[in-house]
């Protein structure tokens, strides 16, 4: 469990001696987190490391080695794993060796390895996922329903800027972990002068990472060449996977001083279960190889930002906490729960929800909000309920591991005029932190904290409160300019 008060400093996976550690993709199963990353370039494999708390990494090996005489002998990229079934799929792009020992390069193929173990090994299907086009970056989503999808790069012979080579994100369904609908659908193609090299000879949209927020699916996608310090994170929308999708015109994540370069980030919660990090790959100092960062996303409008930084993020280069761990403070009756069960029934409170009586771990997560509970089993929106509920869980079988934090959200938008207020309610007693969306000018008070803000006129200002003593509410009154107010997130620490 992480130490309260204890920080880290970026890089959390680093070496003196020039390795690469690119692409990283964190998941966590049963208390720990796996990550996975791009190994010099896939010839070794891809190694997998092992946290507690997001920081502290331990080397365990290679989950995935080349395979002679398949469609993956070498350049093993961009490695993503999903769980399902009892089944761990790493979605990976491979190639064939040439004579001279480089990859092939008009045979790279986006495809899947199966294990039933995270730290594998791996092993890959016969044939690729993606059959008929260069194709590498794959990244599967899980929408609410239980339907899969996967994000996936292929190449593009022109773009806007002429005749210069890149490429660009497309989507497709998953009929199954390993098999796709057939029908691609665009979802990213380079648009803007940042996406391009810093000589403007290539432009790239590749590295997809998808999150749903207030109904609407927001991609997260690497633009530009990965070697340049102009390499980083923008964002396109849409109200469907099918788009159509809108670019915001300008990147969410960009080069700082000592760190460059970020890009090809995953998302994942800290052990407390409800804060969101980004675990990113970028250059240290300007050393070679890439090395692996972490930073906290906050929302902000329909507009995540990553790490330090205002309109645009950059990664953070000071010390900052460690990941929390869960805290539950009996007087909110707001809660979330992160547990892993095993069994046939899960009762929560006087709730019961059937599970299937299969022998595997199912992931569970529990939201306790303001006005009702929502319950996802594997990814899968499986209850909503309203009225509250008490974090009083059981089930017929074992929970292997079961974590409560104190916790509340509000995703809805609310405009305040100058001098009206309005207020969430909270009723804790320890310390919390806080933080919400502005755009406008306001007043928010929590306890014995408070601040003003006034944004800029086109785009959302992000507050954050870390407020020592408990608190009866948070109230945000609205000042000379009225504010629109959204993204309200309230956490004991």
């Amino acid at each position: 469990m992480p130490d309260a008060g204890r920080t880290f400093v970026n890089p959390v996976i680093t070496d003196d001696r020039g390795a690469d550690h690119g692409d990283p993709f964190v998941i966590r199963h049963l208390g720990e987190y796996f990550l996975y990353h791009t190994t010099d370039d896939g010839d070794l494999g891809v190694s997998v490391w092992r946290s507690g708390d997001l920081v502290d990494w331990e080397f365990e090996g290679h989950a995935l080695e080349p395979q002679p005489g398949t469609w993956a002998e070498t350049d093993l990229w961009a490695p993503e794993v999903r769980y399902h079934a009892g089944t761990f799929y790493m979605y990976v792009a491979g190639t064939r060796i040439r004579p001279d020992g480089h990859g092939v390069e008009s045979a790279r193929r986006q495809g899947v390895a199966r294990a039933d173990n995270p730290l594998g090994p791996f092993v890959l299907d016969d044939a690729p996922l993606v059959t008929d086009v260069w194709s590498i970056d794959g990244h599967p989503f899980q929408d609410e329903d239980g339907s899969l999808w996967l994000f996936y790069n292929i190449r593009t012979g022109a773009t806007r800027f002429g005749d210069q080579p890149g490429s660009g994100n497309v989507v497709d369904r998953l009929v199954g972990p390993a098999e796709l609908e057939g029908n691609p659908t665009p979802v990213a193609f380079p648009s803007q002068r940042w996406e391009g090299s810093a000589a403007g000879d290539a432009y790239w949209n590749e590295g997809s990472w998808v999150l749903k927020r207030r109904g609407r699916y927001h991609q997260l996608y690497s633009g530009s060449h990965y070697r340049d310090a102009t390499y980083g994170i923008g964002l396109t929308s849409a109200r469907t996977l099918r788009g159509p999708w809108v670019k915001d015109p300008d990147p969410i994540l960009r080069s700082g001083e000592r760190i460059t370069g970020p890009g090809h980030h995953s998302v994942i919660l800290a052990p407390d279960g409800v804060t969101t990090y980004a675990v990113y790959h970028g250059y240290d100092r300007g050393q070679p190889g890439r090395k692996v960062h972490l930073d906290r996303v906050h929302w902000c409008g329909d507009r995540p930002v990553i790490g330090s930084g205002a309109a645009v993020g950059h990664p953070t280069e000071d010390p900052q906490p460690v990941p929390p761990g869960p805290v539950h403070d009996a007087a909110v009756p707001f809660w979330h729960a992160d547990l892993f069960v095993q069994g046939p029934r899960l009762s929560i409170g006087e709730l019961t929800l059937d599970l299937d009586p299969s022998p595997r771990p199912w992931r569970v997560r529990i939201s306790q909000g303001w006005l009702g509970m929502r319950v996802w089993v594997d990814g899968r929106l499986r209850l909503q309920t309203r009225g509250l509920h008490t974090p009083d869980l059981a089930c017929d079988g074992e929970l292997l591991e079961c974590r409560v934090t104190s916790h509340v959200e509000d995703e809805a938008v609310r405009w305040l005029t100058p001098g009206e207020e309005f207020a969430w309610p909270w009723g804790g007693t320890g310390p919390f932190e806080l933080s919400l969306a502005v755009r406008g000018s306001a007043r928010v008070v929590a306890g014995d904290a408070s601040t003003e803000i006034t944004s800029p006129v086109e785009r959302f200002a992000l507050v954050r409160l870390n407020v020592p003593r408990g608190a009866d509410e948070v109230v945000v009154t609205g000042l000379d300019r009225g504010a629109e107010v959204t993204d309200m997130v309230v956490t004991a620490r």
